[in-house]
């Protein structure tokens, strides 16, 4: 049976919240064991959880700290698009980035794909 939009909607809640937390298996955990995730597109991708935890390894070692503040989610069968803002710390100075992620999600609500839209040139 696939995923419901509640469990959908609580996959999105518990990832934005990982991050809140900075708490690396918490996200991990969210994706499918034979995930995809793309961060952002046009670079490679990430396979397997090992690749998530390897991604948040390599990002959280460029910033002291990072935030997602959600402005929009939209949930369609068993996908998902999130509208948000990453705000990031890096060595005392902030910077913030609009991003979006796309996500398609597996029976049981987990991250089974996931592409991440952002640009470097337009933080602030």
């Amino acid at each position: 049976m696939p995923a419901t939009p509640e469990q959908i909607q609580a996959t999105c809640d518990a990832y934005v919240a990982a991050y809140r937390a900075n708490d690396r298996d918490a996200l991990v955990a969210l994706f499918a064991e034979n995930c995809e995730w793309t961060d952002p597109v046009g670079t490679p991708t990430h396979y397997g959880r090992d690749g998530v935890a390897a991604f948040w390894d390599g990002a959280h070692a460029m910033a002291d700290s990072i935030v997602l503040e959600p402005k929009d989610l939209t949930i369609c069968a068993n996908e998902a698009a999130m509208t948000f803002e990453i705000h990031a710390s890096i060595g005392g100075n902030k910077m913030i980035m609009d991003a979006i992620d796309v996500f398609v999600f597996d029976d049981d609500a987990r991250i089974k794909t996931g592409k991440a839209y952002w640009d470097m040139t337009k933080a602030r």
